[in-house]
């Protein structure tokens, strides 16, 4: 049997986009989530649902009447009111994943807490297998500079920034600061690029972000969230003027990919190519109904050979994230 025939669980598979959050750390993401882009309930409602193991007529139909807190209470009522780590460690190990980053949406929780601590406090129960990013918000410079240093003491390893989330350009030489100072952090930054469905403009997630940020900051790695489809042709050409630009693959699902005019081919060609070294695979968590075994299984379905499917599904990850070769 070769490597590519094998099942997903025989390989070994990063996870650089990954949410365990509990019930209160849910509910504050998609209230904020559907706060600034109510599309996204129904966009991605089913797939939700199937993951929550909620209704989702009745789901659809709280949406419906405008009840939209309503909507999202019924989604996350069955999820626990604590991570249990354990559990998450078998999921992995039942999925092949031996490392996983703990994305955060940042935010205070109803309960008085925050999200940022809740992530950092699963990681840290097994630092080994799990690390976490901090969400933060760029609002105001200052606010962001003070979180991201609260977050680095707590072990957090990375942060997260969805401009559409507050409708900031991530350009703006005002939020340089919070970049240089995660540069002096190690920390990574995790960028949305690409189609997003909030109020605000879609040019606030375009890959020429990712470009701007790398020219001024050019120590700071730099992962362009769900690869910034429709634009993939200008992220690959962005990675391909700076070494620490990556192109993560969450929330997209591969099959998609190898269907003529979806507008994957750049990545297929580039990413099998000149960047084979800097694809990380991501699972998004609740976008897709598939388990991330499923999901590694459609990558190495793509045809890109066994040493760069290794490389997308692992290789690349464990570089960027420092793990080492095995």
């Amino acid at each position: 049997m070769t490597a590519s025939a094998e099942p997903a669980a025989a390989r070994r598979v990063i996870d650089v986009c990954a949410l365990a959050l509990d019930r209160e750390c849910w509910r504050t993401y998609f209230q904020g989530l559907g706060a600034v882009a109510p599309t996204y309930l129904r966009a991605f409602g089913r797939h939700a649902t199937a993951v929550f193991g909620a209704d989702h007529a009745r789901f659809r139909a709280r949406l419906d009447e405008g009840d939209q807190d309503g909507a999202v209470d019924l989604l996350v009522a069955g999820r626990p009111e604590r991570v249990d780590t354990e559990a998450l460690l078998a999921d992995m190990d039942d999925n092949g994943v031996v490392h996983q980053v703990l994305m955060s949406c940042g935010g205070a929780t109803a309960d008085g807490d925050d999200v940022n601590s809740r992530v950092a406090a699963v990681a840290a129960k097994a630092p080994d297998r799990l690390q976490a990013w901090a969400g933060i918000d760029l609002t105001d410079p200052d606010l962001a500079v003070a979180e991201l240093e609260r977050c680095h003491g707590l072990g957090m390893r990375g942060f997260a920034v969805t401009p559409f989330w507050q409708g900031v350009d991530p350009r703006d030489a005002a939020y340089d600061p919070v970049y240089a100072r995660a540069q002096e952090l190690g920390m990574p930054l995790w960028l949305h690029t690409g189609h997003h469905f909030s109020r605000h403009a879609a040019e606030l997630c375009h890959p020429r972000n990712v470009d701007w940020i790398a020219l001024r900051h050019p120590g700071l790695p730099v992962v362009a969230g769900h690869a910034a489809w429709p634009w993939v042709l200008d992220l690959v050409s962005v990675a391909q003027r700076h070494r620490h630009v990556y192109l993560d693959i969450s929330s997209h699902r591969p099959p998609w990919m190898a269907r003529p005019g979806s507008g994957w081919e750049p990545l297929l060609l580039y990413g099998s190519t000149a960047l084979r070294g800097r694809v990380l695979f991501g699972s998004a968590t609740w976008v897709n109904a598939d388990p991330v075994a499923a999901l590694a299984r459609q990558v190495a379905d793509l045809g890109l050979g066994d040493e760069v499917t290794d490389a997308w599904l692992y290789g690349n990850a464990a570089r960027l994230l420092g793990l080492g070769p095995g």
